[in-house]
């Protein structure tokens, strides 16, 4: 192709420089969130744009033209009738991207890939156990501390700052902040980590989401109590308690002759948030009753060092996940804290803990307070309240689909949910020391073990009378079976850990599948044979 004063006319030639276009786009959009947008608008011109088009879409097209516009001008002789051509073109190449933007969650599946890594625990510590996390340190600003139990050397750090700023706030100042965490944001933080899983590159990617989609998926569009517009108020208000949420860590993960992957982390965001309200403006220029609000979040830096999959390869970074069930999303603080705060936690430590093994004494502490459990055992009342409780969001995660049962030596019949007799002396003191097995609902579980243990498991037949004809998968059938699911190649690879090349491979008939993944991929597919 030839660059010296010719013209563009062959398709396949504007096709090979989508790539190359969509990476600049991707920089130039992020410049122009940083730049352009903020939580008030200057103008009415602006407020009317955003009223009249769908923000990302707006934002992406504008973008679009002008980067194709200042890379053909430089090489090519291009009219303005030719450019318009070029756009729509390209714009068709890139329709997949703009998609990408608008997934929403647990379409497919009740359940969603989540980044697990210690980070997530701390900073979800740092939102629903506030008083146990933050503290003022010795140069008077807040700080949420966590140190790896196995190796005390690791250690994360969470700090509060302001939009646009990098300022760590002193103590009374960050108060006000988190005075706003709690279980919403704990929920938003969630949604924001499965949608990031969806990146290949997160650190370098961006995310649009509604919030009447984020209402939805926490549950609140049952609520009658309040107006549409004050839930997106309220959601807008969380998310830019979240925008203020900063993470440092300094992490080794492993120790071998090369001393370990260094996870070790700067301050940073953990997410970068612009918020957007759509509605009509008022005489002061702003919108008091929105009838819409985008949030468009960016991941912060973390993101490099903790769900890196390339970086996880090469032993230069880290990529742990697990999955999400959506029933845990809707969860009512209200009337469920206790369950949520274990599922919550469930989710997270279910990537390390595979066998589900707890004792009731580490759940407790985990989801409540030391304060609340030695009240409990120095206090009849509030043991028997505890009890209560403990028993209630048991029996809520059954119906939730959760995997749950009693170690029949320390966890007898009468010490369980739904026994109706009275209690012997000293039983809070023996539920502490009772064993329990909790595993989230089916098929989590078990996704999660092939992808901790996938050599093992190939070993292990699946059942007597499986035989490998029973499994194999062609290449068209996984192929018809993903475009069916609306899935992009790049998230089937994701589910099997591996590239989107192998896929396409694989889709081509060029590489097999192995029997563990030719069942996964069923499953994931829903392809009956």
């Amino acid at each position: 192709m030839s660059q010296d004063n010719s013209k563009l006319t062959n398709y396949n030639d504007i096709k090979e420089l989508s790539p190359s276009i969509l990476r600049e786009i991707q920089d130039n959009i992020k410049q122009v969130i940083r730049d352009k947008l903020s939580q008030y608008f200057p103008s009415d011109n602006a407020l009317s744009v955003l009223d009249n088009f769908d923000l990302f879409e707006a934002i992406f097209n504008e973008v679009l033209y002008s980067t194709i516009s200042s890379i053909f001008s430089a090489t090519y002789k291009i009219d303005e009738n030719n450019l318009q051509n070029y756009f729509h073109i390209i714009s068709s190449n890139l329709e997949g991207y703009r998609d990408s933007q608008k997934r929403s969650l647990f379409k497919s599946h009740p359940f969603e890939a989540i980044p697990t890594a210690a980070l997530m625990l701390s900073s979800i510590n740092s939102q629903i156990k506030k008083q146990e996390s933050w503290q003022k340190n010795e140069e008077g600003i807040a700080v949420a501390q966590h140190r790896a139990k196995g190796n005390p050397q690791n250690y994360i750090e969470h700090y509060i700052s302001t939009p646009g700023d990098i300022t760590l706030l002193p103590w009374n100042e960050a108060q006000q902040i988190i005075d706003k965490f709690g279980f919403n944001s704990a929920k938003l933080h969630l949604i924001f980590a499965a949608y990031t899983m969806e990146q290949s590159k997160p650190w370098e990617s961006l995310f649009s989401i509604k919030g009447s989609d984020l209402i939805e998926k926490i549950g609140w569009d049952k609520r009658t109590d309040l107006p549409k517009y004050q839930k997106l108020l309220e959601i807008a208000k969380t998310a830019f308690a979240l925008d203020c949420l900063l993470v440092k860590t300094v992490w080794i993960e492993g120790r071998n002759r090369k001393g370990g992957i260094n996870a070790s982390t700067p301050v940073g965001r953990m997410w970068n948030i612009t918020i957007v309200p759509y509605g009509q403006v008022n005489t002061s220029g702003k919108i008091e009753e929105p009838s819409e609000v985008q949030i468009i979040v960016q991941p912060g830096a973390w993101t490099k060092y903790f769900l890196n999959r390339a970086g996880a390869e090469s032993r230069e970074a880290l990529y742990q996940f697990g999955y999400l069930a959506q029933k845990v999303l809707e969860i009512d603080p209200y009337h469920e804290e206790l369950t949520l705060r274990l599922a919550i936690y469930l989710t997270l430590d279910s990537r390390v803990r595979l066998d589900g093994k707890y004792k009731v004494e580490e759940l407790l502490e985990i989801a409540l307070s030391k304060t609340e459990i030695d009240k409990a055992l120095s206090n009849f009342r509030r043991a028997y309240d505890l009890k209560q409780r403990w028993d209630n969001a048991l029996k809520y995660l059954l119906n939730l689909g959760w995997q749950i049962a009693f170690d029949p030596e320390t966890y007898p019949e009468w010490l369980r949910p739904d026994y109706t007799q009275k209690q012997p002396r000293g039983y809070f003191k023996k539920l502490l020391d009772a064993k329990i097995t909790i595993k989230p609902p089916h098929p989590i579980p078990e996704l999660i073990a092939s992808k901790v243990k996938p050599k093992v498991q190939q070993l292990q037949p699946k059942t007597k009378d499986t035989t490998p004809e029973d499994i194999k998968l062609t290449g068209s059938q996984v192929r018809e079976a993903r475009i069916a699911k609306g899935w992009p190649q790049t998230k089937l690879a994701s589910f099997l850990g591996v590239s989107q090349k192998f896929i396409s491979l694989v889709e081509r008939g060029e590489r097999p599948l192995s029997l563990q993944q030719a069942a996964y991929v069923r499953f994931l597919l829903d392809i009956k044979i």
